[in-house]
């Protein structure tokens, strides 16, 4: 106990709230640090103080040898390599990870532990693309759906965060690799964004998918990994075609060949058990889609994280693990059901595939080969002769009525699939049932073959027939016993019946991901994990989440994975699953800083503002520029990402990524899907240039349509243009008075030697009064009016001049900061029309159930009047404030914890909010209690108001 608290006081220590510091100069960071910090209820990174032991380079280091790559891809590395990132340690938990072009980790390497941990790549036309820690997302209306796709069935659709297959011919005998939009490396924090790629090539597919990683050293071998999967798509998108509603957040996985054995704690008590080998806490590794519930994967079957430990982890060479027979695979064949083996002998048995379900027990109507030994009897065995692997014996160790059976099980070949660790020290053998004493066989050849005997074909490890009749007949000698002797078979790795006297299990590597619980009210989604192992050096790792994605939205995780001895696991993982964050983020939740453009010729510029939530930039540098758009550094709604394209010579700046993609405006546009299943969508090719050629792309902010026509989209991007200001003073002097006063904060020491000869525009910043009254009256008037009134701040959004249609409904509605003068808090300005909320007479409210929400229940509502479009106001109450709907007749109502939408299609009337309920039931009788219009021939105006709380 003394040294878990030691581990958990140095985790602390190390792990406390901070903010993240970028150069706010550089465009790349600036749209990184607001997409994934300036937002509504972000939380922030709870690492700090790792700075001084991190290190990173953009430059590529060369092959890592002992990471051991499959030799034949080692060449492309290269051209996946963006950056690598180190953490030095004092002990033995320094570590360094590889992001490859779509801003994923492809390499976790630490080498004083066990190595590399990430699989070698062994995986046909996939190099860095599968077997690496990413992001995935799928398109559920589309993937592999009948009649979806022009008719017929479409094709895989999973977007990857690494990059395609090679499936493409020529034009992937190169990798290619999600393309990297932007990249900044700062103290302790690296962050990447990339625009993820159809995997599964030739598509039809377009992809709406930015992934965004941030990777943070926290010490002590721990990396907060934070993984965002942002749907770009166009609002009035087909949500058919651009919604995505299966993700990998993230799909990742170890290297077997180094972390053999997973480990999960009891998610009753929280123990993590490894030291007895009979009581493991360990995770059966059954092949890849073999974990149903309830199957062979035992308690590490695919399972929502609420329900689990919240970590899973991945332990190095040299821990002892015995397998209860419960979680082993079953062997003997079966009789089919309502069969009779003494007249179809050849015919009667069933292979185990066919006999049993998932959790091991027979089928319905079949009877597995039933091992005994006659009562007063001996095995009887008899001899068949010495073969290179064994004594082969036929004895009476079975019961009668069972036909052909050929199982030819090698014990060099049995190794159970959900225990490969294992590989060639599985053995197998014959147990009795009441003692467990028993022998081990190398061969069986026949469970039964004729169904009148009781024989058994099988061979023994012995010199002679008489040694290997022995070994059958000292464990299995019935002839004194007027029962008959059951029998067990088993197929499992060695037994571990006392381990070495030095065994220390708790110093052995491991690898762990801390996943947490999976619950979020702001993802209404399940999320579960799901491990497995495959037929290659690669163990899956993941967790699903199970929810829909629509355009706007971005998905959000942050999580962490470490490195350390087994012995401190428990303590660093408890203390880490309760700080993993999930979200589901809209664009209005954004507070995001300026970006303008600026032209000089044929060129251009991006500035960003220099603060967050910063509203002006400047280009003084560059006298010929003029400032020609103006963006942010975030998603917003009616904004979208522009991406600056090149495809050899030529450029193009906008929101399709896709603009020189062969095809483009002729049988397919963005976000859609190809109309011809057999017309492929490249974005890795340039229309009319050569096949080698393959474009780039980098974000340059998000903007509205009209900068298209202001900046044009045959430009060239130039950062020089608008050069940030250097750092360090210049040695001489300006020879020309500044146009500007100075920027300085900091006051002189002395006071100026005259008096101001102009009046100060602003009042004294002093807060302490004078000691004496002026002497005088001021004789001169007030530079500034007395202050107006307090104004109101207004929640409701208005329909903009023109109004709403199902045709103009994504685009229609205008913020209460545009809508009202005084920015939000005064009037209704001329043309706008605020959503005028009601309950419709002689009816209530019509509540219907979206799900629950941690302590909240959504809700849609019926009270407001048509023809307005859609809202995204995503709105709950600040500290110290309550919201809520009141009557405008009794102040009768109710308070509401969220706003989703004040309304979205402009032929409905619902509101989409959130309310305290542990049900449907109960949040809906809230609402309707307070709102119910039923026997009133008049509507029944509702008002929303948000109220500071007096104590």
């Amino acid at each position: 106990m003394a040294l878990h608290k030691l581990a958990l006081c140095g985790i602390i220590a190390g792990l406390t709230t901070s903010t993240t510091a970028f150069d706010v100069n550089d465009l790349d960071a600036a749209i990184l640090q607001d997409m994934l910090e300036a937002y509504t209820e972000h939380q922030p990174s709870i690492c700090t103080g790792a700075a001084g032991s991190t290190s990173f380079t953009f430059d590529y280091p060369g092959i890592n040898a002992e990471s051991e790559w499959y030799t034949p891809f080692e060449s492309f590395e290269h051209d996946l390599f963006l950056a690598a990132m180190t953490h030095t340690d004092a002990n033995n938990r320094s570590w360094t990870i590889r992001i490859g072009q779509g801003g994923n980790m492809y390499s976790h390497f630490v080498p004083d532990l066990h190595g590399e941990t990430m699989p070698p790549q062994a995986h046909e036309n996939a190099p860095w693309i599968d077997e690496v820690h990413q992001s995935v997302s799928v398109n559920t209306n589309l993937n592999f759906q009948a009649t979806e796709c022009n008719g017929d069935t479409c094709p895989a659709y999973f977007i990857h965060g690494a990059g395609t297959y090679q499936k493409d011919g020529l034009y992937t005998s190169t990798p290619f690799y999600s393309q990297s939009l932007a990249k900044h490396c700062d103290g302790a924090t690296c962050t990447f964004a990339a625009w993820g790629q159809q995997a599964h090539l030739a598509t039809i597919f377009t992809s709406p998918i930015i992934t965004l990683n941030r990777f943070t050293n926290c010490g002590d071998g721990i990396i907060e990994h934070t993984e965002k999967i942002y749907n770009f798509a166009p609002d009035d998108s087909s949500p058919h075609l651009i919604d995505q509603g299966y993700f990998n957040v993230p799909w990742s996985g170890v290297r077997p060949s180094n972390l053999p054995i997973a480990l999960e704690p009891d998610p009753d008590s929280g123990e993590l058990s490894y030291a007895d080998p009979n009581t493991v806490d360990y995770c059966p590794m059954c092949g890849w889609g073999l974990d149903e519930p309830g199957g062979a994967q035992g308690r590490c079957a695919r399972k929502n994280l609420q329900d689990l430990g919240g970590y899973t982890s991945f332990v190095g060479h040299g821990l002892y693990v015995n397998r209860p027979a419960a979680d082993q695979k079953p062997y003997l064949w079966c009789r089919k059901p309502d069969v009779d083996c003494s007249t179809n002998a050849s015919t009667c048995m069933a292979k185990p595939d066919e006999c049993y379900n998932g959790d091991n027990s027979p089928k319905e109507g079949y009877t597995p080969v039933v091992l005994e030994v006659p009562a007063f009897s001996s095995p009887e065995c008899a001899d068949r002769g010495n073969f290179a692997n064994g004594w082969e014996l036929q004895c009476k160790m079975r019961k009668t009525g069972f036909g052909h059976t050929t199982p030819y099980l090698s014990s060099s070949t049995v190794n159970d699939p959900c225990a490969p660790w294992a590989g060639a020290d599985s053995k197998m053998g014959f147990y009795r049932a009441d003692t467990n004493e028993g022998f081990e066989a190398t061969y069986i050849r026949h469970w039964s073959y004729s169904p009148g005997d009781q024989l058994m074909y099988f061979r023994v490890d012995a010199p002679s027939f008489d040694a290997a009749k022995d070994m059958v007949h000292s464990v299995f000698n019935n002839t004194g016993n007027n029962e008959v002797l059951p029998i067990q078979f088993q197929a499992t790795p060695p037994t571990i019946t006392n381990a070495p006297a030095d065994y220390n299990p708790g110093a052995l590597p491991s690898v762990t991901f801390v996943a947490g619980d999976g619950i979020s009210s702001l993802t209404p989604g399940n999320f579960r994990r799901r491990i497995g192992s495959s037929n290659r050096d690669y163990y899956i790792y993941t967790n699903n989440y199970l929810g829909d994605l629509g355009a706007g939205y971005a998905l959000s995780k942050r999580a962490f994975f470490f490195a350390r001895e087994l012995e401190s696991v428990k303590a660093t993982a408890d203390y880490l699953k309760s700080k993993v964050v999930y979200d589901l983020i809209e664009d209005t939740r954004y507070n995001p800083r300026a970006i303008d453009i600026y032209k000089s010729g044929a060129s251009f510029d991006a500035v960003a503002a220099t603060s967050t939530q910063g509203t002006s930039t400047t280009c003084s540098t560059s006298p010929s520029a003029n400032h020609v758009c103006s963006g942010f550094s975030t998603p917003k709604p009616g904004y979208s990402p522009f991406f600056y394209v090149t495809c050899g010579d030529s450029t193009y700046l906008g929101p399709d990524p896709y603009f020189f993609t062969p095809g483009n405006g002729d049988y397919f546009t963005f976000p859609g899907m190809s109309n011809d299943n057999d017309k492929k969508i490249r974005s890795y090719a340039c229309k009319d240039q050569d096949g080698t050629i393959r474009p780039t792309w980098k974000l340059i902010g998000f903007f509205e349509s009209t900068c298209l026509s202001s900046v044009g989209s045959d430009v060239t991007y130039d950062d020089d243009i608008c050069v940030a200001p250097s750092e360090e003073p210049s040695s001489l002097p300006s020879s020309q008075p500044s146009s500007q006063p100075s920027s300085s904060v900091v006051p002189t020491l002395e006071p100026s030697p005259q008096p101001s000869s102009t009046l100060s525009l602003q009042p004294s910043s002093s807060l302490v009064p004078s000691h004496e009254p002026s002497p005088e009256p001021s004789s001169q008037p007030s530079l500034q009016p007395s202050p107006a009134p307090t104004l109101t701040k207004k929640y409701l959004w208005c329909s903009k001049p023109g109004g709403c249609n199902s045709s103009n409904e994504a685009s229609c509605m205008a913020l209460p900061s545009e809508c009202y003068t005084e920015n939000g808090y005064g009037s209704v300005k001329p043309d706008y029309t605020p959503i005028e909320l009601f309950v419709l007479p002689n009816t209530t409210p019509q509540c219907r159930d979206r799900g629950q929400y941690g302590t909240d229940r959504e809700l849609k509502c019926k009270f407001h009047t048509t023809g307005f479009g859609r809202t995204r106001p995503y709105l709950r109450p600040p500290a110290g404030s309550t919201m809520g709907f009141y009557r405008e007749d009794t102040n009768m109502g109710f308070e509401a914890t969220f706003i989703r939408h004040w309304s979205w299609r402009s032929h409905g009337q619902w509101v989409y909010l959130r309310v305290k309920a542990p049900d449907y039931v109960t949040a809906r009788n809230l609402v309707h209690a307070n709102l119910n219009n039923g026997g009133n021939s008049q509507p029944l105006p509702v008002k929303f108001e948000m109220r500071e709380i007096f104590e």
